[in-house]
């Protein structure tokens, strides 16, 4: 049930749909007096979920930053950690994989197992809709690093897990938290995933990637209506709302 609601109320609660309801409430109720501030409203809130320099920052201000490479080059992790979330797994054919943005998480995990910094990786993911459990990532995944050669007796996956926190819950079931872990995933998404595994007793080291801001740059382009602002904020809603979820929920 958390897992259902957690996937359809949280669209309820993005920018997008909060503009889109204030201005369909205008169009509804325009013969009421007190419409024009649902208009008004609306107009607002495009301006600043559009605006590049205020979505930067912000999405900035809660990203994790990047673990520099010396700190941990001279290091060994039995295990490295790498949560779904990059691919495509509902286009046809299904004769190849559809990576999109988030891919940078598994090119950064390969780059580490390459450099001998972890020494399996362990990948969690299993389906990531509410209305489909057959759609199986982490397979999917390892399809793609077998047809690239990847050493496969190097490699776990864990296939039952929807979400975050039930992929730090079924990591016990494949990795002792003796061993502290590297642990994988988009800047944005590392709060949430790092307390979750926490929560569960491992030592977490962060290795965020993806990262969709810039450093120190202003421009004139940044304050003029973007659709990536908008994306930016939408990833920050739903970082947001989740862990906020979780952490009434009991999960970090």
């Amino acid at each position: 049930m958390f897992f259902i609601l957690s996937k359809t109320l949280s669209y309820l609660f993005l920018p997008t749909t909060i503009i889109g309801l204030c201005w369909l409430t205008y169009f509804l109720f325009r013969r009421k007096k007190w419409s024009k501030y649902a208009a008004i409203t609306g107009f607002l809130l495009f301006i600043i979920f559009t605006n590049d320099f205020l979505a930067n920052s912000l999405l900035k201000h809660w990203e994790k930053d990047p673990l520099p490479m010396k700190e941990i080059e001279d290091k060994n992790y039995t295990y490295g950690v790498l949560l779904t979330g990059m691919t495509n797994t509902q286009k046809l054919p299904d004769d190849r994989v559809y990576f999109h943005q988030n891919a940078d998480r598994l090119l950064q995990a390969m780059m580490l197992f390459k450099q001998g910094i972890i020494d399996t990786l362990y990948i969690s993911g299993g389906g990531a809709t509410a209305l489909r459990s057959d759609l199986q990532e982490a397979k999917v995944i390892l399809n793609y690093l077998k047809s690239i050669n990847f050493p496969l007796n190097r490699v776990k996956i864990e296939i039952e897990s929807r979400n975050t926190v039930e992929s730090a819950q079924l990591a016990s079931n494949y990795i002792s938290n003796n061993y502290p872990i590297l642990l994988i995933t988009s800047a944005s998404h590392m709060p949430r995933a790092s307390a979750c595994f926490e929560k569960e007793g491992y030592e977490v080291v962060r290795f965020p990637t993806v990262f969709l801001t810039v450093d120190d740059t202003i421009s004139p382009a940044m304050f003029i209506p973007s659709i990536d602002a908008l994306k930016k904020w939408h990833i920050l809603f739903k970082e947001w709302m989740g862990y906020s979820a979780y952490k009434l929920a009991g999960y970090i």
